[in-house]
C-alpha cells in the first residue's frame, strides 16, 4: 500500500511541478547543515543576508551542533512536516549527505512540497527528492557559502523564490558539438551522481539535461567519471550535457579536462557544452530547478523554465 502511495504522489508531484514553479509565496527559510558543518561567521553573515532581503530565517540545529546522519533526516523530515517553513536552503556542502537518504520519510516529503537548495554534495537530496516525489529541487547558492558575500547569488535565490522563469548567464561557454537544448534539467556533482546510479535514488534519465560540475578531484577520477557520463546506458536518450566547471584540479589543470571532453564527447549525436556558472567557486551562481523543462540557449546565456513540455519536444 506505501508503495502504491508513493507512485501515486510522484505523479502528482510531477503534473504539479510542469506548471507551478513554486507553489506558495516564500516568507520563512529554514536553513540545514545535512553534510559538514559550517563555520559560524560564514553562516551568520548569509542568514543576515537572507534578512535583509526580506525573509524570516529559522537555523536548524544541525547548524549549532554536531548531529548523527539519522538526527540530520529527522530535522530534514521536520522541516519539510513544518507548515511555518516555506523554503530550506542547506548551510553548506562538503560530506555525507548521502547518508540521510535511508532515514529520510518520503511520504511526509511529498505530501509537503516546498523548494530545497543546495550544490555539491546535497546533489544526493536534491537528486534523491526529486526522483522519489517528482517534486522540483534547485541547484543553487549556500548559506554559509556564497549568500553572505555576495549580493548577486542571494538576488538569483529570490528571483527564483519569486516566480522567474527566465534563468539568465553571462558566461564564455565553449561548444564540443553547438546546439539549443531542450529537455528535463538535471544538475548534479559529478561525483555524487556517480554514487547514486545503480540506486533507488537515481531514476530514468530519458529527455534529461546533464550539468555537471565537481571540486578537488584529480585528473586522473575526472576522467574515469567522464568516461562513465559518454558511456551511460541512458546516453543516446539524453537531450544535452554541460559540463559546468571543475575547479582545485589535483595534478592537472581545465585544459587537461577540456581536452578529455572533446575526445569522449566529439562523436556524440546530441550538444555538449563545457562552461555554466554552476560550480564551485568565488562567482555568483544560477539557480538551477532539478526536473524541470527548460530550453538552454547557452550562447544567448539563457535557461528559459518551460510551462509545457509537450508543446517544445522536437
Amino acid at each position: 500500500m506505501r508503495r502504491v502511495w508513493l507512485i501515486l504522489m510522484l505523479c502528482v508531484g510531477m503534473f504539479l511541478t510542469s506548471s507551478v514553479l513554486i507553489s506558495k509565496e516564500i516568507r520563512t527559510i529554514f536553513v540545514t547543515a545535512p553534510a559538514s558543518f559550517p563555520e559560524r561567521s560564514k553562516l551568520e553573515a548569509g542568514v543576515s543576508a537572507l534578512r535583509n532581503v526580506g525573509y524570516r530565517v529559522i537555523v536548524g540545529r544541525s547548524c549549532e551542533v554536531s548531529l548523527s546522519s539519522r538526527e540530520k533526516a529527522n530535522e530534514l523530515n521536520d522541516a519539510f512536516a513544518n507548515p511555518e517553513y516555506d523554503a530550506i536552503i542547506a548551510a553548506r556542502g562538503g560530506y555525507g549527505s548521502y547518508n540521510l537518504l535511508d532515514w529520510l520519510d518520503w511520504e511526509v516529503i511529498a505530501s509537503n512540497p516546498k523548494p530545497l537548495v543546495g550544490y555539491s554534495d546535497i546533489t544526493a537530496l536534491l537528486l534523491s527528492i526529486y526522483f522519489k516525489t517528482g517534486q522540483t529541487t534547485f541547484h543553487g547558492p549556500m548559506v554559509a557559502v556564497e549568500l553572505g558575500s555576495d549580493t548577486r547569488s542571494v538576488q538569483n535565490i529570490a528571483a527564483i523564490f519569486n516566480g522567474e522563469r527566465t534563468i539568465r548567464f553571462n558566461y564564455q561557454s565553449i561548444p564540443v558539438i553547438e546546439g539549443k537544448m531542450i529537455g528535463r534539467l538535471i544538475p548534479a556533482n559529478l561525483s555524487l551522481f556517480q554514487a547514486l546510479q545503480g540506486t533507488e535514488y537515481l531514476g530514468s534519465l530519458k529527455d534529461a539535461i546533464l550539468v555537471l560540475e565537481d571540486v578537488s578531484e584529480t585528473k586522473e577520477s575526472l576522467e574515469r567519471m567522464i568516461w562513465n557520463i559518454a558511456h551511460l546506458d541512458d546516453f543516446s536518450s539524453l537531450r544535452g550535457v554541460v559540463f559546468a566547471g571543475f575547479t582545485e584540479i589535483k595534478n592537472g589543470d581545465l585544459d587537461d579536462i577540456k581536452r578529455m571532453i572533446h575526445d569522449y564527447f566529439l562523436d556524440k549525436e546530441i550538444p555538449v557544452w563545457i562552461g555554466l556558472p554552476s560550480y564551485h567557486g568565488d562567482f555568483p551562481k544560477v539557480v538551477l530547478p532539478v526536473g524541470r523543462w527548460v530550453e538552454i540557449d547557452m550562447e544567448k546565456g539563457t535557461i528559459e523554465i518551460v510551462s509545457v513540455p509537450e508543446a517544445k519536444i522536437k
